[in-house]
């Protein structure tokens, strides 16, 4: 056997050793008690762990996507958060393949009236009641597979909800968007 031949089954068999030993997958660790719990609202909505492991999805530069479990009647996550700056971006994808869907950001406490004022307004007017001040930013009925950006502005901090006003949607499709003051946790 040459040298380089022989180099290079060793470096194989190093790498291979290497693979074997670690064993894969680096196991769990444990959360630091230092680190506060998340804030959970008891109205939130579970979301199934085909979600997956993050139902609370904070984004980079105040740009959250959210969208829905394929065709079942749920957001993909059941909370927002950002730090309360002026201006939000949010994305909303309706994954679903047979139902119309929209995201509708509503003020504190008011989702099952902005839910039963948007019945009145009906379809044509997208299922929201049109000049809802009870409604900070929606986006617009969107059929199966589109995506819709509403951008709204404000510098606003608390907890709102969110929510699907297709009628029949709200009893499972809602969730919390919490906005932070800065450096709050």
């Amino acid at each position: 056997m040459n040298f380089p031949a022989f180099f290079l089954l060793v470096l194989i068999t190093a790498a291979l050793v290497s693979v074997i030993a670690c064993g894969g997958a680096a196991a769990p660790t444990e959360v630091p008690a230092d680190i506060p719990a998340p804030l959970v609202s008891s109205s939130a909505p579970d979301i199934p762990e085909s979600a997956g492991a993050d139902s609370v999805a904070k984004s980079k530069r105040a740009r959250p996507h959210i969208s829905t479990i394929g065709d079942e009647l749920k957001f993909d996550r059941a909370r927002l958060q950002e730090t309360a700056i002026y201006s939000v971006t949010v994305t909303f994808t309706n994954a679903s393949t047979v139902n119309q869907h929209n995201w509708v950001l509503v003020k504190p406490g008011e989702k099952d009236a902005v839910v039963a004022a948007g019945a009145e307004a009906g379809a044509a007017n997208g299922w929201i009641q049109p000049d809802d001040d009870r409604v900070i930013a929606h986006t617009d009925l969107l059929d199966p597979g589109e995506s819709g950006e509403i951008k709204f502005k404000g510098q606003i901090g608390g907890i709102y909800e969110f929510v699907c006003t297709f009628p029949g949607h709200s009893a499972t499709m809602f969730g919390e968007f919490k906005f932070l003051q800065s450096g709050q946790r």
